[in-house]
Order: structure tokens, then C-alpha cells, then sequence
């Protein structure tokens, strides 16, 4: 894959690297955000079916909290799972 970018996560207490693939966006910038907005405990969690039991419960908490801006910024738009929550969210934030 020569000129290919890569997301690579290099350990310097291990030999060898780890390459991130198949997260389902074109380059390892679009990885990186994944990876930034799942991490990021003010975004919603990403619309990936595994979440989806605990969507709910996340969007309560962040509704307590008056839906804090996010922490770090990333290439990905963030929307919350359903329009009434993000219209919910956008009274915080704004708009």
C-alpha cells in the first residue's frame, strides 16, 4: 500500500505497530475522528448498532450535564441518534 496514509498506533515499550483498517471511512483522518468522537464523553456515541442499548442512557446524561461542547474537535459531524434529541441538544447549544 505504498502512499497510502495510515492510522498506526506505535507502542515504544513494544516492538511492532498496530494499523487501524476496516472502521469504514476512507483515510486514517476519518479513523482518527471515529476513534476522537467514540472517545470524546460529550458526542453522542456513534450510530453503530452495537451502542444502541446504551443510547438512551447516554443522552440522559449528557442532557443533565446542559450538553457540554465537545472536548476535541474532528472531521465527522456528531448528531444525536433521533431529530428530537438533536433539537433537544441545539437548545443548548445554540443552534
Amino acid at each position: 500500500m505504498i502512499g497510502a496514509y495510515h492510522l498506526q498506533l506505535v507502542r515504544p515499550d513494544k516492538a511492532g505497530s498496530i494499523l487501524f483498517f476496516g472502521l469504514g471511512y476512507r483515510d486514517c483522518y476519518q479513523d482518527l475522528s471515529f476513534i476522537t468522537w467514540y472517545m470524546d464523553k460529550n458526542r453522542p456515541l456513534p450510530h453503530q448498532k452495537e451502542f444502541d442499548p446504551y443510547r438512551e442512557k447516554d443522552f440522559q446524561r449528557r442532557k443533565k450535564k446542559k450538553f457540554p461542547k465537545p472536548l476535541y474537535r474532528s472531521r465527522i459531524p456528531t448528531p444525536e441518534a433521533t431529530p428530537e434529541q438533536q433539537a433537544e441538544r441545539e437548545k443548548y447549544w445554540g443552534g
